[in-house]
């Protein structure tokens, strides 16, 4: 991922990319290292969730007082805090965002064996109960 302008998008497009690597199968990432990636990814989205909710109290409104131009600073505070455009919230929503692609990438090599596994315990219990065991 890289810094300056756009870095949102450019690292959605990354981890698109590495996405499609993957379900093309140019790209394998262990299972057991995978599970780890995931693991912190939910981590860290449960971190950022607990950020989300705290941009609602960044800014008491009435601590600026009564003035008009106290009141309009107040408002202007408030939407950086958690408005819907170019806010604290906005961004952590965006870093959730990115973050949930990661785990989509991530979860690919372990949730489809966790799937085949479970597939074949199922065929093989059919077999043994179909032979009367």
């Amino acid at each position: 991922m890289t810094s300056g302008n756009g870095d949102l998008f450019e690292s959605m497009q990354y981890w698109q990319n590495l996405s499609e690597r993957a379900e093309a199968g140019l790209m394998e990432i262990p299972e057991g290292v995978a599970a780890q990636c995931d693991r912190v990814c939910a981590d860290y989205i449960d971190h950022l969730a607990e950020m989300l909710v705290k941009t609602k109290f960044l800014v008491d409104f009435d601590a600026f007082g009564t003035l008009p131009s106290a009141q309009q600073l107040g408002r202007k505070f408030k939407r950086l805090a958690d408005g819907e455009e170019r806010s604290a919230a906005v961004a952590i929503r965006q870093h959730i965002e990115v973050i949930e692609l990661m785990r989509s990438v991530f979860r690919r090599y372990f949730v489809e064996t966790e799937e085949l596994d479970e597939s074949v315990g199922a065929r093989i219990g059919a077999i043994g109960a179909d032979l009367g065991e």
